[in-house]
């Protein structure tokens, strides 16, 4: 009998350590994960629609401005210009690199067109892009400066 009772109370004592184990590995797994949320504020600025007007060809006669809009939506991107020179494409997002006022964007998953070329889901392109919190503006791959038309909601 006094064996059972050893047993029951080394089982129960087992079943603590565990219990206390998983409690951590629990509180870990979740202190990681608030830390892997954070939400990077410079990610955070570029959500939502952008626009740059160069007005470089205005005077030529016939030519009209280049117009390009940008939209960042938490992963997703498009982008749309016109009129001398026309693209339209639109895709996936990732961040490669972060600098202080400055994120470097994979463009991947690529529907459109850049151009004469027809982008596929298999191309991918590279840009940077320069915050300037103060003015709301960036530039992308020196391309702007663009003005904020629109937030994106998180």
């Amino acid at each position: 009998m006094e064996d059972c009772m050893s047993q029951e109370h080394s089982n129960r004592s087992q079943g603590q350590a565990h219990s206390r184990v998983f409690l951590l590995s629990l509180l870990v797994a979740l202190a990681l994960l608030t830390v892997g949320c954070k939400k990077d504020p410079r990610v955070e600025f570029i959500q939502g629609e952008w626009f740059y007007k160069d007005a470089h060809l205005a005077n030529i006669p016939s030519e009209s401005a280049q117009t390009t809009n940008w939209v960042f939506d938490h992963g997703y991107f498009s982008m749309n210009s016109c009129c001398f020179y026309e693209a339209y494409f639109s895709g996936n997002y990732y961040v490669s690199d972060r600098q202080e006022n400055e994120l470097t964007l994979e463009l991947i998953s690529l529907k459109g067109q850049y151009g004469g070329t027809v982008l596929f889901k298999d191309d991918a392109m590279t840009i940077v892009i320069k915050i300037d919190p103060e003015a709301d503006t960036i530039k992308v791959s020196n391309d702007g400066p663009y003005a904020r038309i629109s937030p994106i909601s998180p």
